[in-house]
């Protein structure tokens, strides 16, 4: 069984992680900027908790992305909640025990996005600790969503301060404005279906998608998984693809 993480950066070819890459010991956390990014790599995540890996999830709350047409006159408490509950349905869904679910109350700007803030980084440093992860996994920083990139800076702070050896594992997402892809998770149309199915418990999102683009949320993340199934010239239709980091490695 491979376990070379912290060497990859030496070697910047894809992998594939149904080749080991990723040691069924290692512990595994989730950072979302907002309910629905687990999703994203909900088949990664589905491989690995299968393979053995404990894993557990950290989501940030909030109402963005809510039309106000979906729960006219809803306050943002009442469109927090929505959020949260459907990523608490798509995460029993997923199998993922509900005691691995842990939300985080961020402080938030005027669109409900977390802020990079010292308050933000206590607490979500907090939360981190607990899980004791080997590896997290979150969107890229390179991207267009602003709470993307807040989460990655904070989770970056953490890694550093942490002193301990720690991988991030940041995935490409319809927002992703580029990035290189260290590993990849390929996989079929049965497979596809089941991550259709677990997008759709984000309604919310889904509609929102219908409205604006004339298509469903299920459809706009498997679009996304088709395109870099095709840049990586991959026999399977679909991927899931990660660039990775590491922090306190003494190969660094």
């Amino acid at each position: 069984m491979k376990n070379n993480l912290p060497v990859l950066t030496n070697d910047r070819q894809p992998r594939n992680l149904r080749d080991g890459w990723i040691h069924n010991t290692m512990r595994l956390l989730v950072v979302s900027p907002h309910p629905d990014d687990f999703d994203a790599i909900g088949s990664t995540l589905k491989f690995l908790a299968g393979n053995g890996n404990p894993l557990r999830a950290v989501v940030t709350h909030g109402g963005s992305g809510i039309e106000d047409s979906y729960r006219p006159g809803a306050t943002l408490a009442e469109k927090r909640a929505l959020r949260e509950n459907e990523q608490r349905n798509s995460l029993r869904f997923f199998g993922l025990p509900e005691n691995c679910l842990t939300f985080f109350r961020s402080n938030s700007d005027t669109d409900d996005q977390p802020m990079d803030e010292m308050e933000n980084l206590s607490t979500l440093e907090a939360l981190v600790r607990q899980k004791t992860p080997d590896i997290i996994f979150l969107p890229h920083h390179n991207d267009k969503n602003n709470g993307h990139r807040v989460i990655y800076s904070l989770v970056r702070q953490i890694a550093i301060r942490s002193k301990l050896p720690l991988a991030l594992l940041l995935n490409s997402d319809p927002k992703t404005i580029s990035m290189h892809t260290d590993f990849y998770f390929a996989f079929d149309e049965d497979e596809a279906a089941w991550k259709a199915k677990l997008h759709r418990f984000h309604d919310t999102q889904h509609q929102r998608n219908l409205n604006t683009r004339g298509y469903g949320l299920d459809e706009r993340v498997l679009r996304h998984n088709r395109h870099l199934a095709r840049e990586l010239a991959l026999t399977e239709p679909y991927a899931e693809a990660f660039e990775l980091e590491t922090y306190n490695y003494s190969t660094q």
